[in-house]
């Protein structure tokens, strides 16, 4: 069976940023950081749909862009900063011929050393656009500028490279109403569910599997999940299920059916109108948008 394609941090260059000038290195380090002004021109937008294996942050200082998050596509404005989580389906849509800002690429590992499982569950469970005063954003793009200069060296100071990140991450926390917020029970429960699911998905699709895994109750886990994201679990199963198969339906060497029984659907007449359902369009006519637009 094909795995699903990844994308790591060193795969980013490769893959989404073409004929890059010599002046910028390949960098190896758990932590990266590309400014958007010197490498939009060079990136490939819209970038195909992929599920990226680390984690990232979006800070906007000019200009827009637009994200695609799992099924929402997020505007970043300025004065702006988008988190998007490791296993979430992303493709970047739109990048203003004005955008200024940064974009910081981290591994789990990185964040789990930086950040408590609160401070972690806030940052990601909704995949929010968080609005930055001009003070904080001013000080964000210099604290990024020192972390550029640090991650560029020839032997880069990994050290100071994620106390630079942590003081980032604790100025963004102090500056947000949004995450200063008390997190609810529904909310933890939520993100450790999305968490499994991203995990679990292909072999498991049922409500039960995954509240036996969070040790609650079916009905509990069906009123935390509506309360936080407003779909029910089965949708949200549904969701990331056909989500994913988009990543398989760009290899037009498998058939639809094919792919249909990789995600554990037994019946593909039945993954097309649940595909339809979610998407608005058939598989044949996402396969057929992405032909079109590979050619253009």
């Amino acid at each position: 069976m094909t795995k699903i394609k990844r994308i790591t941090p060193t795969d980013f260059r490769g893959q989404y940023m073409s004929e890059m000038s010599a002046d910028f290195a390949v960098l190896k380090t758990p932590v990266q950081l590309h400014n958007i002004e010197k490498t939009s021109g060079f990136i490939k937008v819209p970038t195909p749909l992929h599920r990226p294996e680390y984690n990232f942050i979006v800070h906007i200082t000019g200009g827009s862009a637009k994200q695609q998050v799992d099924a929402n596509l997020v505007s970043i404005k300025e004065n702006e900063i988008l988190f998007v989580r490791q296993g979430n389906v992303t493709s970047l849509k739109e990048v203003s011929p004005d955008a200024t800002g940064h974009i910081i690429l981290f591994e789990d590992q990185t964040l789990n050393q930086l950040l408590s499982k609160q401070e972690l569950i806030k940052l990601f469970s909704a995949n929010i656009v968080i609005h930055l005063s001009q003070e904080t954003s001013t000080w964000l793009t210099s604290l990024f500028g020192l972390l550029s200069i640090e991650i560029y060296y020839p032997n880069p100071n990994l050290g100071v490279c994620y106390s630079l990140l942590q003081a980032g991450f604790q100025k963004i926390f102090a500056s947000s109403k949004e995450l200063n917020k008390s997190m609810s029970r529904s909310a933890e429960i939520t993100f450790n569910f999305k968490e499994l699911v991203y995990k679990y998905y292909l072999n498991h699709k049922t409500i039960l599997f995954y509240a036996g895994e969070l040790s609650v109750s079916e009905n509990y886990l069906h009123r935390c999940i509506k309360e936080t994201i407003g779909e029910s679990p089965k949708e949200w199963i549904n969701k990331v299920s056909i989500l994913q198969s988009q990543l398989l339906l760009q290899d037009l060497t498998k058939s639809i059916a094919e792919v249909a029984f990789e995600l554990n659907y037994g019946d593909p007449s039945y993954f097309g109108r649940l595909f339809k359902k979610i998407t608005g369009i058939t598989p044949s006519e996402y396969r057929t948008a992405f032909m079109q637009d590979l050619s253009e």
